[in-house]
């Protein structure tokens, strides 16, 4: 089975983004790389939603004024690029990478505007913007704090909307390997919470941004494998994502198929929307 998909790619709209996160570059490696459908992603946190008690907060409400919030707005800027870069071999999807709600409990995201997106993506991972830094140490409180937050995702009102879960505990920026994160990780919980996901139809995001760098050798033996092969035990579904942030970094997906191949995926081991 052949990976034709990626459904997690930032634009310069992102304000991580780089200036090449451009929808007109993306559009011609997509082409280049065989891929049939790209979902752009870019970070967002709804604006009815009241976030100004996270510790990263500033990230999706700047407060200096030289950047705009990163709401639905600003979003809808990416629609007239997605429009002129049309391309009829690939299929384009208009979505978001919104965030976990540690205040709420929940999702970033209402209902209401849910409904506005092709797909939706989440992070349980993104610790360095929503979890307070006390939590760090020792590792089991952070590590607790993804378990809970996978949990609060999974059993928010808005998880009908959600695609996928993406790189699940891989804490980002985390200020210690983040592999000590996942090995630490019972099988047990990871059993709970993948099938819970299966039941909910909502996918395990495979990132290939860990695995651009790596052999097959090490990517076979990386602490994630360990994950995706329970991931595919409890019936959950897959969806692969670059995590692109620049137009060099999507032109390096080619270890996704890889990834696939190791696991032995088949058309069935993929969310619908991707296949």
């Amino acid at each position: 089975m052949k990976i034709t998909h990626d459904f997690h790619i930032h634009t310069h709209l992102s304000h991580c983004g780089h200036p090449s996160a451009q929808v007109e570059h993306y559009m011609k490696t997509a082409k280049e790389l065989g891929l049939k459908k790209i979902g752009f992603a870019d970070h967002f946190w709804d604006s009815p939603i009241d976030g100004s008690l996270i510790p990263g907060w500033g990230f999706y409400a700047p407060e200096d004024g030289k950047l705009e919030h990163q709401n639905y707005e600003h979003l809808l800027r990416i629609k007239p690029e997605l429009e002129k870069y049309a391309d009829p071999d690939v299929q384009v999807y208009f979505g978001c990478e919104t965030e976990y709600d540690p205040i709420h409990r929940g999702v970033a995201v209402t209902e209401e505007t849910a409904e506005k997106f092709d797909f939706i993506i989440v992070p349980q991972s993104h610790t360095h913007i929503t979890m307070p830094k006390d939590l760090y140490q020792p590792y089991q409180k952070h590590l607790d704090y993804m378990i809970q937050a996978y949990d609060d995702i999974l059993d928010s009102p808005v998880s009908r909307y959600i695609t996928a879960v993406v790189h699940p505990f891989e804490a980002v920026c985390c200020p210690y390997d983040n592999t000590i994160l996942i090995n630490m990780l019972s099988e047990d919980v990871m059993k709970r919470l993948f099938t819970k996901s299966a039941e909910k139809n909502i996918a395990f995001e495979i990132n290939v941004s860990q695995m651009m760098n790596k052999t097959p050798e090490q990517i076979a033996e990386c602490a994630q494998m360990r994950m995706f092969k329970i991931v595919k035990e409890c019936g959950c579904k897959f969806i692969f994502g670059s995590d692109s942030h620049d137009n060099e970094t999507h032109k390096k997906y080619g270890n996704a198929q890889l990834a696939a191949d190791l696991l032995g995926l088949t058309e069935e081991d993929i969310a619908p929307i991707a296949r």
